[in-house]
């Protein structure tokens, strides 16, 4: 009499199922290691490190720009060759003044340039600047305008608030 004997089962790791199983969640590891070494190695360098500080100085800021709208002031930036001229109404009695230029995406581009005053309410500095829309502001001790320039254009400054 023939006995019928029953095939052998296959190992498990022969098997295609266990395999995406586990593929799946293995794909998974794989990328979050691949994203924590991309974070690891392109920190972002937005945060300060003095943000307490920084964030006390935003009401002297605002002080300054609500004392230059109640001097009615108003700027207006515009580059002749390798300098920038910038022309406040109406004339304020500054010796120099403190140029502000934020590159849009690259903080090590930022620029701070001395503006000297060459007449009334005309200063003057050097600036090697870059074909980029820089966020700008001009201030002094008491006051502080702000905007947009691209070099080569003229861009109005303003109070801020």
């Amino acid at each position: 009499m023939r006995t019928l004997q029953a095939a052998a089962p296959r190992p498990w790791w022969k098997e295609p199922w266990p395999w995406i199983l586990l593929g799946l969640p293995g794909t998974v590891v794989v990328a979050s290691l691949a994203t924590i070494a991309i974070a690891a190695i392109h920190a972002d360098s937005l945060v300060t490190e003095h943000y307490y500080k920084k964030g006390l100085a935003v009401g002297h800021d605002i002080d300054k720009e609500l004392r230059a709208k109640a001097m009615h002031l108003q700027g207006r930036l515009d580059q002749r060759g390798q300098d920038v001229v910038l022309e406040v109404e109406p004339d304020v009695v500054d010796t120099g003044l403190l140029l502000r230029l934020r590159h849009p995406y690259a903080p090590e581009h930022d620029l701070r340039v001395e503006l000297r005053r060459t007449a009334p309410g005309r200063y003057v500095g050097h600036v090697p600047t870059e074909a980029v829309r820089y966020a700008v502001t001009a201030e002094s001790p008491q006051w502080r305008l702000s905007g947009v320039w691209k070099p080569g254009a003229a861009s109005p400054l303003q109070p801020g608030v």
